[in-house]
């Protein structure tokens, strides 16, 4: 009977641990998330074109090609948009073509830069799913994941209207992470995607979002998250942005160090 209750412990124990949420840091605002059997990337795969912001080492972008873990059987990669601190055409399209069981989700704009760019494009076609820019939630199911993703301006105006970002709300490990990409501060476009209803546990959202009257009123009333990730900080640090967050939002995450790893 001993031995029973034991086995049932173990059991239980391993459960919980199995729905347990890793979102692991690799750059800018790139991340691998991995929970219930799954794994997904968003915005990883790219190179240092932009010297402000951290890129993945060379030898985390090895890894990633030769699938050594944690960057093995990747179900899905998600990107915001094509800026090259989020995407790399052919760093993408060679990790799409070494992974066959991986999906990828992005948009129309997305999807022509790796068809202009990337010489073997034909052959991962299969792999890609691109939505069109327009104003209505989405929702997709690629390898096992649910995904809703919405279109929302680039940061920067008018400047940056032509640019298709997108954000992400995946289900994963029982728990529902928002990706905002370098989303606008413009509350009347979250008034309309409605992000209170996903009832989202953990976001991540540019750091920016969290020291500012626009960002904050955007994070407390119109996301709503339990968990909060700052991303997008740049090599040179700002001290006064990390006190504000720390004032405004202690128990809020900023990643600074890549592959720091958080769980929930």
């Amino acid at each position: 009977m001993k031995a029973f209750y034991t086995s049932i412990l173990i059991l239980t124990a391993f459960s919980i641990s199995a729905q347990d949420l890793k979102v692991t840091y690799i750059a800018n605002e790139g991340v691998l998330l991995e929970g219930g059997g799954s794994k997904a990337i968003i915005d990883a795969l790219f190179d240092d074109f932009y010297k402000d912001y951290l890129s993945p080492s060379e030898a985390t972008v090895k890894q990633m090609m030769e699938s050594s873990s944690p960057f093995d059987q990747v179900n899905l990669i998600l990107t915001t948009h094509f800026h090259r601190d989020h995407f790399e055409a052919n760093l993408t399209g060679n990790f799409l073509k070494n992974h066959r069981e991986t999906r990828l989700l992005s948009s129309e704009q997305v999807k022509g830069e790796l068809e202009s760019k990337y010489v073997d494009y034909s052959q991962i076609t299969s792999q890609i799913k691109a939505h069109k820019r327009g104003v209505q939630t989405l929702e997709d199911n690629i390898n096992g994941l649910k995904v809703y993703s919405f279109f929302i301006n680039h940061a920067g105006g008018e400047r940056t209207a032509h640019i298709e970002n997108m954000g992400f709300i995946i289900e994963i490990s029982g728990k529902r992470v928002l990706h905002l990409g370098d989303a606008d501060m413009n509350p009347e476009r979250f008034k309309e995607v409605d992000l209170t209803k996903y009832n989202i546990d953990v976001a991540l959202v540019p750091y920016w979002y969290m020291s500012s009257e626009e960002g904050m009123d955007i994070i407390n009333n119109h996301i709503k998250a339990k968990h909060l990730i700052g991303i997008h900080y740049p090599k040179a640090p700002s001290a006064s942005a990390l006190e504000a967050i720390k004032e405004n939002y202690p128990k809020a995450t900023v990643f600074q160090k890549t592959l720091t790893e958080v769980q929930y």
